[in-house]
């Protein structure tokens, strides 16, 4: 008799990594057929039912840790929430993308300049002349944090916000279709965000 959710979830959330793998593999595929036509057709191209699984999935792994159990049927609403935030995330940053969005091109001679916009995009804020040395200190906070990100949300960083590099050429990079890599500086500047005790605010901001 297999296990039931909540033995799994107990399990998962311990670390086990085949229990995340059955609930995935159990509430997964309804996700999917769910999901698979809200991606608009103009975008499909640029981002499948298969890139928004792959990163809904690797987030699920990422926070099956702080997951509460609220009974019969909650991992499936928590994974439906994940899937839905990161294809609402990856749809406003190809819709942004496409008018031009509010991107402001990047002097790479100046590497301070790319961190310390980022600093602010991450924030939600603009920063007074009176509130420099706060600046930088977040400046430099910022900078450690990055380096601290596992490989791929450190590059998709680099390339993206420091850097200035155009969507397809970091696409390219990680192989990878624009809307997921959307969604994976996404999920990089959440951890960020997350150690650095920033405003969960980027979402609003981001272009």
């Amino acid at each position: 008799m297999s296990s039931s959710d909540a033995e799994l979830i107990r399990l998962a959330v311990r670390g086990n990594k085949d229990s995340i793998e059955e609930l995935l593999g159990r509430h997964g595929p309804a996700l999917r057929e769910r999901f698979r036509n809200d991606i608009p057709r103009r975008w499909r191209a640029l981002l499948t039912i298969d890139d928004l699984m792959q990163e809904a999935y690797t987030d699920a792994f990422l926070g099956i840790a702080e997951f509460a159990w609220q009974g019969d049927g909650s991992f499936q609403r928590w994974l439906s929430t994940i899937v839905r935030n990161n294809l609402l995330h990856a749809l406003q940053m190809l819709e942004a993308e496409k008018r031009g969005g509010k991107r402001q091109p990047i002097d790479v001679r100046n590497p301070q300049e790319s961190i310390a916009r980022l600093c602010e995009l991450l924030s939600g804020t603009t920063t007074s002349p009176s509130g420099q040395a706060v600046k930088r200190e977040s400046c430099v906070a910022l900078e450690r944090a990055i380096q601290r990100l596992p490989d791929d949300y450190r590059r998709v960083v680099q390339l993206y916000d420091l850097e200035g590099r155009a969507i397809e050429d970091v696409a390219a990079a990680f192989d990878r279709r624009p809307g997921a890599v959307y969604m994976l500086r996404a999920r990089a500047h959440r951890a960020l965000q997350k150690m650095l005790g920033a405003p969960s605010r980027f979402f609003s901001h981001s272009a």
